[in-house]
């Protein structure tokens, strides 16, 4: 692979095979297990702050605000609260605490709705760091993983959106689930965040070649995850709403985001990725008005998802909370525009199939110059890592 920046110096991969093979399967259990912990929390904390906003009686806090307080604090601290796990290396605290913050999400809805939102918002940041952090340690690069773990949110989003809006349904179950989690979480044997199961950092790898490509790769990737978030958000908004966008749009999500990993480990990153986005721009752009192309157009459009993350986690291989919290930063970023009442024509089908295609061309480039354009099998069998993994400025 000519123009790509990993090296092929490096480390020896002898002996490497069978350790792979014996460490996929307890990695497969992992994601699995944190990927229904993470519809969970999703659930918990979605409901709660529904449930808060139809319960706040504040001038300053209304629904929308709390809503969108809510997404702010999930999303948009991320980044900065994994620099500050990765810095620390508590990575299995921020898990914890993000189950436990969940649980005080619940107990706060009827008596302090601006304490639910901050309580639930900074929970569930701490619970996807915690939780995405060693799923993408035990993945070593692999995309199906990281796929198996996000997806199950998708699914949570849409019963805590459900659930939240009926105030008459119970919320003790949700309780019991989370303590059952709890449970299970304390018990995990997690892999070591620390770096130390990384392959070595190539040698001479700081040059400012290196440098401007490793910011190029960092700001297509950003990009083409605003743009699929945008689509996301927005690509509906010609349907009327009913009960099968209320649950088909997260089971779309779901379905595109589990598969995307899952295929793109075995026939590309690239090709998949981009091929995915390609096939996307149309449906969407020209049929997303109706249920029947917005629903397999989403699935299609979603399998970017597991490679854009796994792909920041190689431009972050030591610091994997900060790796999961970039395209979160991305994701609310990008969807900051449909929280607020534009003009239908504002979401046309050539903004659409525009915005699409050029995340398509982003999407290409990163991955071309992250040297991942064909099959990619996780690092135990590269022969060297990226050497911006030692270039970045910061963390």
């Amino acid at each position: 692979m000519t123009n790509s920046i990993h090296t092929t110096q490096g480390h020896t991969t002898q002996g490497h095979s069978t350790q792979g093979h014996s460490t996929q399967g307890h990695t497969r259990h992992l994601a699995a297990i944190y990927g229904l912990m993470h519809a969970l929390v999703d659930w918990c904390t979605v409901t709660a702050i529904f449930r808060a906003s139809g319960v706040s009686d504040s001038d300053t806090f209304g629904p929308f605000e709390l809503v969108l307080g809510y997404d702010l604090l999930a999303f948009g601290l991320q980044l900065p609260l994994g620099m500050v796990v990765d810095r620390l290396r508590v990575v299995r605290a921020a898990l914890i605490s993000g189950l436990i913050l969940t649980f005080g999400g619940l107990l706060l809805i009827e008596h302090a709705p601006v304490a639910t939102m901050l309580v639930a918002g900074i929970g569930n940041a701490l619970f996807h760091l915690g939780a995405g952090a060693f799923v993408l340690v035990a993945a070593q690069g692999r995309a199906a993983p990281a796929g198996v773990f996000v997806a199950p949110g998708a699914l949570g989003l849409g019963l805590g959106m459900w659930m939240g809006r009926d105030a008459d349904l119970a919320i003790w179950p949700l309780v019991a689930l989370l303590a059952i989690a709890l449970a299970v979480a304390l018990r995990l044997r997690n892999p070591r965040t620390d770096g130390s199961e990384q392959p070595a950092r190539p040698v001479g790898s700081g040059t400012q070649a290196r440098l401007t490509l490793w910011w190029s790769v960092l700001g297509l990737l950003v990009a083409s995850i605003m743009v699929r978030s945008f689509v996301g958000f927005a690509g509906g908004r010609g349907c009327p709403p009913g009960l099968l966008l209320a649950f088909g749009i997260p089971i779309a999500g779901f379905v595109g985001k589990l598969v995307g990993g899952l295929i793109s480990d075995r026939i590309g990153w690239l090709e998949t990725s981009v091929g995915a986005l390609l096939l996307s721009a149309p449906i969407l752009a020209f049929a997303g008005h109706t249920p029947a192309g917005l629903l397999p157009g989403l699935v299609v459009f979603q399998v970017t998802m597991p490679v854009t993350l796994t792909a920041a986690y190689l431009l972050f291989p030591r610091s994997p909370a900060t790796a999961f919290g970039l395209p979160c930063l991305g994701l609310i970023v990008g969807s900051l525009p449909t929280f607020f009442d534009e003009p239908d024509q504002v979401y046309s089908q050539p903004l659409f199939l525009g915005l699409i295609l050029a995340s398509a061309a982003a999407c290409y480039g990163a991955l071309r110059w992250l040297g991942v354009g064909r099959a990619y099998r996780g690092l135990d069998e590269r022969p060297g890592v990226s050497p911006l993994a030692s270039s970045r400025p910061f963390v």
